[in-house]
């Protein structure tokens, strides 16, 4: 590459200017621009002024794929901090280049797809129980999948006894957390001295000490975070107590959001939908708790249905990244230090790339076949979502069996819809009352 043929960020389109009505964006949200109208309007790459600074927006079929290529063109270490603030510097969003390749080598234990499969029938039973529980009771979906899924983790990957109430305060810091990393660096500063934040994180960060020093003493336990305490005790100099904290809460709550997000808007569309929720009953009438040990391929009709919900309602449209080494992209050359929001998701809503891509139209997935890059609901590359797996295993075992056994009594009209400009989904705290079929 030659930089002198590169144009600089200067002379890249402006949201404000080129795009956006009276110039003003700076002091909206980011989930309130308007990305999806941007790209249309000035293509894969433009600028925009964000919480006081200039940031470049990418996004795109070639964005991805240029974000997905070499990842070390990325300091992950400075554009997530806010993990750094609360988890620690060894969290595995803290590192780049070979020190991350070789975190994500000692987290292989916990996420990989075969130490996951293997809980299958666990996690089944827990899903079953729940819902027996539930029965015929009024609550929140959001609350019930998010609790079920915790439970899950706290019976399977890191095999801890957690009570109901201990999970809801994992839950509670978690949500508030995850909500807290795209704050402003003021007011998330703010954010970290708030009493019922601080009680929180000191409660989940006791709990898993307590938890830890016991296996460190010789509590032998048959779940995977004991694989990743072996890895990272041996590939480490020193056992640090912080950095298996964090990897603890990582297998106990990685995830669990977004995926509870996805099963509440995903479920909603499902069931508005009587001829599609009709041909997937068919097709789970044969479910049981081993039906998934081999995958998913007997059940193609879940499958696709579980894609277009990833597709519709991405937890992540947009990421937060820093220019590590120079790249060009479109034309533009992208100094070390630049701030940058990739739009990954962008794809999910291009009529190029999906037909009617506002509508819930699974069987899409069943006629095509879509490439990687216009998927971006985990990331890309070394980096990708490591609980994408995880994700991948609770969505399918959560909808066979309330799909199955169920129907839902929703006491509250649904108001979950598209945000066409972004992508976000706006997740109503629908309650409903699961009731046998």
């Amino acid at each position: 590459m030659n930089p002198m043929s590169s144009a600089a960020i200067e002379n890249m389109p402006s949201y404000e200017n080129d795009f956006a009505v009276n110039g003003e964006a700076s002091h909206v949200g980011l989930d309130q621009f308007d990305h999806l109208g941007a790209y249309k309007k000035l293509g894969p790459v433009y600028s925009v002024e964000f919480r006081g600074e200039r940031w470049v927006c990418i996004g795109g079929l070639e964005a991805n794929a240029a974000a997905w290529k070499n990842p070390d063109i990325w300091n992950y270490h400075e554009a997530l901090k806010p993990f750094r603030e609360v988890m620690g510097d060894r969290h595995v969003t803290q590192m780049d280049g070979e020190p991350h390749r070789e975190k994500r080598k000692q987290l292989k234990p916990g996420f990989g797809m075969g130490a996951i499969a293997r809980w299958i029938p666990a996690i089944d039973g827990v899903i079953r129980s729940e819902l027996e529980r539930l029965e015929e009771k009024e609550s929140s979906l959001h609350s019930f999948f998010m609790t079920t899924l915790t439970l899950a983790n706290a019976s399977t990957l890191l095999k801890t006894d957690l009570s109901v109430e201990e999970a809801s305060i994992f839950i509670r810091f978690e949500e508030t957390f995850i909500n807290s990393t795209v704050m402003s660096d003021e007011d998330r500063a703010s954010f970290y001295q708030n009493p019922v934040f601080v009680e929180d994180k000191k409660f989940v960060f006791d709990f898993l000490r307590r938890e830890i020093r016991e296996r460190l003493l010789g509590r032998e336990v048959d779940d995977n975070f004991a694989h990743v305490i072996e890895r990272t005790a041996v590939e480490g100099k020193d056992v640090d107590i912080q950095e298996l904290v964090s990897e603890a809460y990582l297998l106990l709550m990685a995830g669990t959001g977004n995926t509870s997000k996805l099963l509440n808007c995903g479920l909603q569309y499902i069931l508005s939908d009587i001829e599609w929720l009709d041909t997937l009953r068919r097709e789970l009438e044969p479910y049981s708790a081993e039906s998934f040990l081999e995958g998913m391929k007997s059940f193609p009709i879940l499958k696709a249905t579980i894609a277009e919900i990833e597709r519709l309602f991405p937890a992540a449209p947009v990421l937060s990244r820093v220019v590590a080494k120079p790249f060009e992209f479109n034309g533009f050359l992208l100094e070390e230090g630049t701030k940058v929001l990739h739009m990954q998701t962008i794809t999910h809503f291009l009529e190029e790339v999906y037909d009617e891509p506002y509508r819930f139209k699974p069987q899409r997935w069943l006629e095509n076949d879509y490439s990687k890059k216009a998927q971006g609901t985990f990331g890309g590359s070394t980096h990708i979502c490591l609980g994408m797996n995880l994700a991948r295993v609770h969505m399918p075992i959560a909808l066979a069996n309330i799909l199955k056994n169920y129907d839902l009594v929703c006491k509250t009209e649904p108001d979950i819809q598209l945000n066409f400009n972004y992508g976000v989904p706006q997740v109503a705290d629908l309650r409903g009352v699961f009731r046998r079929r």
